[in-house]
């Protein structure tokens, strides 16, 4: 069996994703939390992240791995070698795509999509909007339609991070919440 390593897989994968109109890509993109790291994380529909697996890899971190992704991104991908093409099935949750890549006799790498990935049911909305820095969620929320209204565009400059994003949690409508999470989507698409 020819096997992959982490450098091969990502190169097919992102060669691939670059393909998805209207496509946005980050490599190696750190949670708020900074307990995970995405190995590629595309934006366009919604923000999707993709975690590597090589033939090489173990995949006992998945189990802290997971949770961080599952708080932070809206649909997530498990992209492995054909090492643990069976296996992986019963380790990552039922709504999670699957990716299997494997080396064909050209010696390029296929990746065939065992499973594709559903909306995560475990998204926070506070992790999701730490995605973005402190200076571009304190400039969304001083807009009218989140939090311009009720608080000062000075009052929210001078609120830590957290405290913003906490207030928008408490204060927004869901209706208004997915507008903004369209905002993260959109400014993480074009910065």
């Amino acid at each position: 069996m020819n096997k992959l390593d982490d450098k091969q897989i990502r190169k097919a994968l992102v060669s691939r994703v670059s393909t998805y109109k209207d496509c946005k890509i980050y490599e190696e993109l750190t949670v708020p939390s900074g307990r995970a790291r995405a190995d590629v994380v595309a934006v366009n529909g919604h923000v999707i992240a993709y975690e590597i697996k090589s033939d090489f890899d173990s995949i006992k971190r998945l189990e802290t791995q997971i949770p961080e992704y599952d708080r932070n991104f809206e649909m997530n991908y498990i992209v492995v070698g054909s090492k643990y093409a069976e296996s992986i099935v019963d380790t990552v949750p039922e709504y999670w795509g699957i990716i299997v890549a494997t080396k064909t006799r050209l010696d390029t790498v296929r990746l065939s999509f065992i499973r594709k990935a559903r909306l995560n049911p475990n998204h926070s909305f506070k992790d999701f909007v730490s995605l973005l820095s402190s200076n571009d969620i304190k400039r969304i929320a001083s807009r009218d339609e989140f939090l311009g209204r009720k608080i000062t565009k000075s009052q929210i400059r001078k609120l830590f991070k957290q405290d913003v994003i906490k207030t928008l949690d408490e204060t927004l409508s869901e209706k208004i919440k997915s507008l903004l999470k369209k905002e993260v989507r959109m400014h993480m698409k074009n910065s």
